[in-house]
């Protein structure tokens, strides 16, 4: 049922059953900018969190400081997110790595010692 209903029906010329629509004289609306509080409180909130989890202050940043989430920079954040935690994780393996070499060479002294103190106890004796 077509209705011929201005305040309904869509502006354009109907031709049959298809609907052709007309561009628009005006410009485009552009999305509303946040104010000068909100960029601020978004770059401090956003510095803020990069300080517990790195990668996800700039999401919270940008969610806050521009009024919504730049999807574009996303996977950029999410890919430096990946490697930063790689690093971590390679930093983890080598104080791991020389927690036992310190134990090792620590346990060998001790019994080097034990058994310098062992000969000189037995000598007194």
């Amino acid at each position: 049922m077509a209705s011929n209903d201005p305040m309904i029906a869509p502006v354009g010329a109907q031709n049959g059953t298809t609907v052709v629509i007309q561009p628009s004289a005006l410009p485009p609306e552009q999305p509303k900018q946040p104010g000068k509080f909100a960029r601020i409180f978004g770059a401090v909130l956003g510095g803020a969190v990069n300080m517990v989890a790195p990668g996800v202050g700039g999401l919270l940043g940008g969610l806050f400081g521009r009024g919504g989430v730049d999807f574009t920079n996303m996977q950029a954040m999410l890919e430096q997110q990946q490697w930063m935690a790689m690093q971590m994780l390679a930093i983890q393996q080598r104080v791991q790595t020389q927690t036992q070499e310190f134990t090792t060479v620590s346990n060998l002294l001790k019994a080097r010692h034990d058994g310098e103190m062992s000969a000189i106890h037995n000598f007194k004796s």
